[in-house]
């Protein structure tokens, strides 16, 4: 259920576990249900494994699970991002070998011509 106040901030009720509560913020309504699903899916995994587990120690290894999925992903971006560069340069560095080969290659067909 979404709730407008007077701030253009809307309100959302949402279950996860079991337990109701609301967020408010300037969230797409596809967002923040997407977000509490994923919430709800890693905390249905770890109540599965460890079905007796009390709500406080469930939500506190959800948080654990949730930051080390972030950190990992965080981590693989920064070596993506500097994988990118890398591939960027040596692109950069092949253009220009590839410019001095056709320039050489042109010279080369130069000489080739006069010889002729």
């Amino acid at each position: 259920m979404i709730e407008n106040n007077n701030q253009n901030r809307k309100k959302f009720k949402l279950n996860i576990l079991g337990d109701q509560f609301t967020v408010t913020g300037d969230f797409s309504e596809k967002y923040i249900y997407k977000l509490a699903d994923h919430v709800e899916k890693t905390g249905q995994e770890i109540k599965n494994a460890y079905p007796k587990l009390p709500f406080r120690r469930l939500s506190h290894l959800m948080m654990i699970n949730l930051a080390d999925e972030y950190f990992k992903l965080k981590s693989e971006f920064l070596d993506l991002k500097t994988e990118k560069e890398r591939l960027k340069d040596a692109n950069q560095s092949l253009h220009q070998e590839l410019k001095k080969l056709r320039e050489e290659n042109e010279e080369l067909n130069t000489l080739l011509e006069e010889v002729d």
